[in-house]
Formats: C-alpha cells, sequence, structure tokens
C-alpha cells in the first residue's frame, strides 16, 4: 500500500482510506480516488482481507439471507442491499431459501460460522429461525419482513396494505372477491395477506373465495394454468386478489387466454408492485412494497448495531417498525 501511495503521490492514510475504507466516502476527490486505484492495479495490489480481519476485528462482510432470485422481488432486495452496502464498504454473503426448503436454520447457522460483522435476514413466516434470533449472539442481527418485538425488524404493513386492495375491489364493483394464491401461501404460519383476506371478507359478510395450485410462488406457468381453469368455472368471482405480482401476472395471461377481458370480467390486484408491473399490456393495480426504505433502514440500523458491539456504546433500544404501504391503481382494476 506504501508503494501505492507513493505511485499516486498521496499521503499513505489517504490511500488506505480509498483501498480499506468506505468506498463512497467523500473525504477524498474523485480524481484522487481514481489515481490510487489506478496506481493499485499498475501495481496489483489486493486488500489482505484476513488481515484486516485480525487487525480490526472485524471481516467487514455482512450476511445477506433471503427467498429464491426466481422470484424477482428477492431479485430487487438483493440488488437493493447489496449496492448500499458495497457503498459502506462491506462485502455480501448472499444464502437463498429454495422453494421446496420446509426450513431454514443451517442457512443461518452456516453465515453464523463464517465470522462476518452482521446480518441481515428476510423471513415472512414462523421457521426455526425466529427462535434462533432469541439468542444473545444475534444481536447484530436484522430482520426484514415481520415484526418481532425482540430484536430490531423492519416490515411492511402488509395487512393494511391488503385491507386497501380489498376496499378497492369493494369499490370498483367487485362482490365475489376471491385470494388467488399457491397452497404453500395458505398453510405457513404468519403469512398476513391470507388472514387478513379472510378477516376482512369475514368483516364485510363477503363469501370466502381462495383459489391456490401446487408450486412456488413465484412460478407464473402453474398461475396461468389455474387461473385458466378459473375463467371456465360458472361461479367465478368478478375480482381477485392475488399473493403477489407474480401471482397476479400469471393469473392475467390465464384469463386472457381463455377469452376474459381484464377487467371488465375481472378485476385483477397484485401485492408488491414490481417495476415491470406498470409495463404489462394490461398494466397491473399492485400494493406497492417498500423495499427500499425497509432495506435502507434495516442497513442503517444493523450498522449501528456493529459499531455498538466493537465499542463500550450501550445497546439502544430496540426497533420494530412498520412502514407504510400504498396501493397502485392501474388499468387491471378498473372496471
Amino acid at each position: 500500500m506504501r508503494e501505492v501511495a507513493e505511485t499516486a503521490k498521496v499521503h499513505f492514510g489517504t490511500a488506505s482510506c480509498v483501498l480499506n475504507g468506505a468506498r463512497g466516502s467523500t473525504r477524498v476527490s474523485p480524481a484522487t480516488r481514481q489515481r490510487i486505484l489506478d496506481s493499485a492495479q499498475k501495481l496489483g495490489y489486493v486488500p489482505n482481507r484476513i488481515a484486516q480481519q485480525l487487525r480490526t476485528r472485524r471481516s467487514k462482510v455482512i450476511g445477506l439471507l433471503v427467498g429464491g432470485l426466481e422470484n424477482l422481488f428477492f431479485a430487487r432486495m438483493v440488488s437493493v442491499c447489496s449496492e448500499e452496502l458495497e457503498r459502506r464498504g462491506y462485502d455480501v454473503i448472499l444464502v437463498m431459501r429454495r422453494a421446496d426448503q420446509p426450513e431454514d436454520l443451517h442457512l443461518l447457522e452456516a453465515l453464523i460460522s463464517r465470522q462476518i460483522d452482521g446480518m441481515l435476514v428476510w423471513s415472512e413466516t414462523n421457521t426455526e429461525i425466529r427462535e434462533r434470533l432469541r439468542w444473545g449472539d444475534m444481536t447484530t442481527t436484522v430482520l426484514m419482513g415481520y415484526p418481532l418485538e425482540y430484536r430490531d425488524s423492519f416490515a411492511a404493513d402488509a395487512p393494511e396494505g391488503v385491507r386497501m386492495a380489498l376496499d378497492h375491489l369493494l369499490e370498483v364493483g367487485c362482490r365475489r372477491i376471491g385470494y388467488f394464491a399457491p397452497e404453500v401461501g395458505l398453510h405457513r404460519t404468519g403469512d398476513e395477506r391470507y388472514v387478513t383476506y379472510k378477516e376482512w371478507v369475514a368483516d364485510h359478510n363477503l363469501p370466502e373465495l381462495v383459489y391456490s395450485f401446487d408450486g412456488p410462488t413465484y412460478n407464473l406457468q402453474l398461475s396461468r394454468v389455474r387461473a385458466e381453469l378459473l375463467a371456465t368455472e360458472p361461479d367465478r368471482p368478478d375480482g381477485i386478489f392475488c399473493m403477489n405480482d407474480m401471482v397476479a401476472m400469471g393469473a392475467m395471461s390465464g384469463l386472457m387466454r381463455k377469452g376474459l377481458i381484464v377487467p371488465h370480467d375481472m378485476a385483477v390486484v397484485g401485492f408488491d408492485d414490481l417495476p415491470m408491473s406498470a409495463e404489462l399490456e394490461v398494466p397491473l393495480t399492485s400494493v406497492h412494497f417498500p423495499i427500499q426504505e425497509i432495506c435502507m433502514r434495516a442497513i442503517d440500523v444493523l450498522l449501528q448495531r456493529i459499531n455498538e458491539s466493537q465499542s463500550t456504546i450501550d445497546h439502544g433500544p430496540l426497533f420494530n417498525e412498520r412502514v407504510k404501504m400504498k396501493l397502485q391503481v392501474r388499468d387491471s382494476s378498473m372496471k
């Protein structure tokens, strides 16, 4: 590194700041930063992470546990988290749940064994991970997706989001409102979407209409096939609320293949508001999930906990926040 500093004609500390510190730091001008990086490349310098960890007792690595990237929701989450963590000088170890993986404790334990600085964990449902997060060594872990009173957590206000979607379908004239989801989304403990749907139809004295299919939560083909069957039923619903946007896209495709007009024959509402949802031939109405805000807040608090663990600073009060959702109304539900 001293050779890099000499070649770039900067102080050793400046070179260290650029090569080992926060990559988004504004303490060094862009021109100087680039000169240092060019010198490092010319000399073949690569920071020794193991040596840094021994010296600082930090790995500068964060574990990220999410669902499979076949689901575009999680692909977006990984993109947001990894970009922000890299900007703050951290590397990311990514661990993903498989669709056929009912339990995920071994994934959490795999991250813990890597001696990382902290973890961001996505969990919507009650699995063994929840109990493991009670342990004293989990103070530098932040849960995303579900409120947890004994650990820092950030979640969307999913129940309110579901109610907004169902209220909207009622307002546009739907009276037979169904819930469209894969079987796995109906039976896992803690899924607030299905629970809220059942409570809402009961409160409004409407029939509970559930349309499900076998398969993961992101398979458009299986969703489409189930929707094609639904389109032929004589007592089909006049509106459906789908577990997520991927399911809703498959459902719309199936309905239209059978000659139904969305939304006139059946209104469709999704959940997540993926970027592509607004670009469909029939733009999809969807509950916007504040993924950017949740990820940023989770990262802020995680880095705060890491700093507390490396100093004499007392552990501050837990953060258990619900982030508001909003309904993005588009053509798929406007009868």
